[in-house]
């Protein structure tokens, strides 16, 4: 009796093998494997992947594996309602931040001729024209297109997702296509381009657009329709973000083998980060406090651990500088050839590509392809003969990657799943400047993540967003600052609280309305002064000060702001005195000007600055220069009315970004009435600078005679 109980239970046991094995094969997935082991068979190579089954096509199969499918439970994904209810408002205010952009640019290109002008905005790039049109092996749809402002543009970078428009007859902007760079050499912009529909050869007037959200819209929509395709570790994540799942309160085990050069602070960070219980994590690094320095010890440690990571940052320069960290850690314990092998940048494997054995077989689809009539029978098989064996080809070169580097915009990071990529852990630089749907899109595509860490300052300049229907839904609220403010007390957030940038006294007022006092200058940081670098300079001169104010007020011919265009204001006076100071600082205190940058926070006063400084020095707004730092950071305020307005400066995360630039000296030029009106941050500042006793008026350029400082000229001599 029990013997025919045992054979019964093994029999059930091996037909319900069986049945699973048959609804896999029925199933797109093995759909696509079938056709690979079909293209294996027929060109006669070996695969690099691939699952070996034996698949049965017979009609009573079919038939019993189409009743075993009915049985099976859909797989229902429990999304939490608020996360629901953003889905649903994201993808049309992802498309009026779109159409802000556009009207923005519209105004612009209607109000001013000079294209120069608005291309170094980093608005856009115009006046382009398209050469050629030809579909890539590797890339697909590519356009290559000719322009005198390529080569002068600074964020055009490969991978950078973009918007390809035109001006239409009206002077208007229309929307072509949404692309990504892949090449600016020798001044020619190749873009691969995911429609070609309207592609028009005779058409001279091409606009180029940076997008921020990259295919983020078309994704979120596809999730609306269908969220049974997101996985069970992305919805976990969500569910936990959105209090669906209660989040744990977690203490960490400080690891002990780290190295000593971390501080307390960023073994904290790192410990937390590879505790295997926690799936969401905040590092906030506020500015110098070696954030990238810590991403890079997190990703040397999971690698360590056989785990796949995935690397987002919202600007090109951010993802460089994290990948370039983390590969020189990597170098101090693993041989080159190894770390080369392991971390890579997506979409930066052409060569690799044309270099592998089946490359010349996939050219030879591509003729056959290209000879096909598209309305021949013959052209479905050869395109399946083509698609399977391009897939093979990129499976095999992203296989051995563990980690990959990508900024967050591009839709090239939703097909990592489609090349058999699949990452463990998802970490975002710049997390703060990002949108919350941007942060999402790429955890969303990434099926087995289980973790998200996400690494910034929600203390610095938030995403920019341009339409007024997103502002008043907070898309300008990061995931971070969001996930902060609201698990608080949950013990999920870990802030780098040693410095390594700024002198002490520069630090001070930010580290007081900022940080909560919580900042503190490491020792090699704390004193320095502009007397480090230039010997020259007598001990306790006035203008070795790190932090110095010159107030406008104290001048008898001052100006007030002028309105040069809608919304964006100069300042005469204060451009004046930032000359003169640029000056004296090069010529009689001997400070290199590549040490030097001046911002503000209206771009009609940068253009004037650039045409009346006559060293190279940094000249650009203080959202532009967020993420740069250097020895001298001259900053003016601009405004200065009887209304007692103060624009952009009502963010005061604009005056942390500008302070937190400078390493051992911060001038302010600006009116003191304006800095006691209205903002108190404003006059918190201004008390501070008071109360060091370096607030000054014109008389300050008298000190740099008075200190006897021989002239560049007698250097040179």
């Amino acid at each position: 009796m029990e013997n025919s109980e045992k054979s019964t239970r093994t029999k059930v046991k091996i037909e319900k093998r069986h049945a699973t094995r048959r609804v896999a094969s029925a199933s797109p997935l093995h759909e696509k494997q079938e056709g690979l082991m079909s293209l294996k068979n027929k060109l006669g190579y070996q695969l690099n992947y691939g699952i070996k089954c034996t698949f049965s096509t017979s009609t009573h199969a079919l038939k019993r594996s189409s009743r075993v499918l009915k049985k099976q439970p859909k797989n229902k994904i429990s999304l939490a309602p608020a996360f629901t209810e953003s889905l649903k408002k994201w993808p049309k205010l992802l498309d009026a931040e779109i159409d802000a952009q556009f009207e923005k640019l519209d105004e612009l290109i209607r109000n001013k001729s000079d294209w120069r002008e608005i291309e170094e905005r980093g608005l856009c790039i115009g006046n382009l024209i398209i050469t050629s049109k030809h579909h890539d092996v590797y890339n697909g749809s590519v356009v290559s297109l000719t322009g005198d402002s390529i080569i002068k543009t600074r964020w055009l970078k490969n991978g950078i997702p973009v918007l390809l428009n035109r001006i239409d007859s009206d002077g208007r902007l229309k929307k072509i296509t949404e692309g990504h760079v892949i090449d600016t050499t020798n001044g020619i912009l190749k873009l691969c381009i995911y429609c070609d529909e309207y592609i028009d050869f005779s058409t001279t007037n091409y606009v180029l657009i940076p997008s921020r959200n990259g295919g983020a819209t078309k994704f979120l929509q596809s999730i609306l329709k269908d969220p049974s395709t997101l996985s069970s570790d992305s919805v976990h994540l969500i569910n936990l973000a959105y209090r669906a799942i209660t989040m744990p309160s977690i203490h960490d085990r400080k690891l002990t083998n780290l190295p000593e050069t971390l501080n307390s602070s960023q073994q904290a960070a790192v410990s937390a980060a590879l505790n295997t219980q926690r799936n969401l994590l905040c590092i906030q690094g506020p500015p110098g406090t070696g954030k990238t320095r810590v991403i890079a010890e997190i990703v040397h440690h999971l690698l360590k651990k056989k785990k796949k990571v995935l690397v987002c940052a919202p600007t090109h320069v951010a993802v460089r500088n994290a990948m370039q960290a983390t590969m020189k850690r990597m170098l101090l314990e693993i041989p080159a050839n190894i770390v080369e092998a392991q971390v890579c940048t997506l979409n930066s494997l052409r060569d690799e590509f044309q270099q592998h054995q089946f490359f010349p077989k996939l050219l030879a689809a591509n003729e056959r392809l290209a000879k096909t009539n598209k309305n021949d029978s013959e052209y479905k098989k050869v395109s399946r003969e083509y698609y399977y064996l391009w897939l093979s080809i990129v499976r095999s070169i992203y296989s051995p990657r563990q980690a990959i580097y990508s900024t967050l915009g591009t839709s090239s990071i939703q097909k990592l799943n489609e090349y058999g990529w699949k990452a463990d852990v998802m970490i975002v630089d710049e997390a703060a400047q990002c949108t919350e749907p941007a942060t999402w899109v790429p955890v969303l595509t990434t099926p087995s993540c289980k973790k998200l860490i996400l690494v910034g300052d929600q203390k610095q300049l938030p995403a920019v967003v341009f339409s007024e229907k997103a502002m008043q839904e907070n898309m300008k609220v990061s995931l971070m600052e969001k996930l902060s403010s609201e698990f608080a007390s949950n013990n999920i957030n870990i802030l780098l609280n040693e410095q390594y940038r700024m002198n002490e006294k520069i630090m001070n007022w930010p580290n007081e309305i900022f940080y909560d006092n919580k900042l503190t200058a490491h020792s090699s940081v704390a004193d320095i002064t502009l007397r480090d670098i230039c010997p020259d300079i007598p001990e306790g001169f006035v203008l070795n000060n790190p932090i110095l104010m010159i107030d406008m007020e104290k001048f008898e011919n001052k100006s007030q702001e002028e309105c040069l265009e809608p919304f964006s204001y100069s300042n005469t006076g204060e451009i004046n005195v930032i000359k003169d100071y640029v000056i004296r600082l090069v010529t009689d205190v001997g400070v290199d000007p590549k040490d030097i940058a001046v911002i503000a926070p209206y771009y009609a006063q940068i253009e004037r600055l650039r045409s009346e400084i006559p060293f190279r020095v940094d000249i650009n707004t203080v959202d532009a220069f967020q993420g740069h730092e250097r020895e001298v950071i001259i900053f003016c305020l601009v405004r200065d009315n009887d209304d007692g307005s103060i624009g952009f400066l009502r963010e005061t995360r604009r005056l942390n970004v500008a302070v937190t630039r400078a390493k051992r000296q911060f001038v302010l030029i600006g009116s003191s009435r304006m800095m006691m009106r209205r903002n108190k941050d404003l006059r918190k500042l201004y008390k501070y600078l008071k109360s060091e006793k370096v607030v000054f008026g014109p008389e300050i350029f008298d000190n740099f005679v008075d200190a006897g400082l021989p002239s560049m000229n007698s250097r040179s001599d």
